[in-house]
């Protein structure tokens, strides 16, 4: 996968990042630890980690444009499509689909801050929070989107939320 450090940004366009593993850390396909990482058109699938199986984002910024990231998975906590812990995620026009993890099978917002527009969240899979869970004062706002058909062993198929949430 990528592994994006402080101030460093990386541009992924037209591209698929799979098959990744990470046997005890995070981010199977990117890891931003810090930094920028524009995701455009693109597909993350099929990579695992202990948490962010697809993407794992820590007090950096990641904006998904016209992306697909599904199938995607965590062995711990965290999700199993983005994880964000502290940091900004932007995702929109994209498809985050049929990833499987203990916490926000979609996504997993730990503190920070998640915008979903004119995307959908569908058949991802979790403990509880199965599209999005969100957590520790974080902030998410969902815009003209889709959240579906994902599935919970505890709580909040669609979202868990014990932060601030908004859905228009």
């Amino acid at each position: 996968g990528i592994l994006n450090g402080p101030g460093g940004t990386v541009n992924v366009t037209n591209s698929t990042i799979s098959g990744n593993t990470t046997d005890t850390g995070s981010g199977g396909g990117i890891y931003n630890q810090g930094g920028t990482i524009n995701v455009n058109n693109s597909n993350i699938f099929g990579n695992t980690s202990n948490a962010g199986g697809g993407i794992y984002n820590k007090d950096g910024t990641m904006n998904v444009t016209n992306s697909i990231i599904s199938n995607n998975t965590t062995d711990s906590s965290g999700s199993g499509g983005i994880s964000n812990e502290g940091g900004t995620v932007n995702v929109t026009n994209s498809t985050i689909s049929n990833n499987t993890s203990n916490r926000g099978g979609g996504i997993d917002n730990n503190g920070g801050t998640v915008t979903v527009i004119s995307s959908t969240l569908s058949n991802n899979t979790s403990f509880f929070g199965g599209g999005i869970a969100n957590n520790f004062s974080g902030q998410v706002q969902i815009v003209n989107s889709t959240i579906s058909t994902n599935t919970v062993s505890a709580g909040g198929g669609g979202i868990f939320n014990t932060g601030n949430s908004t859905v228009n």
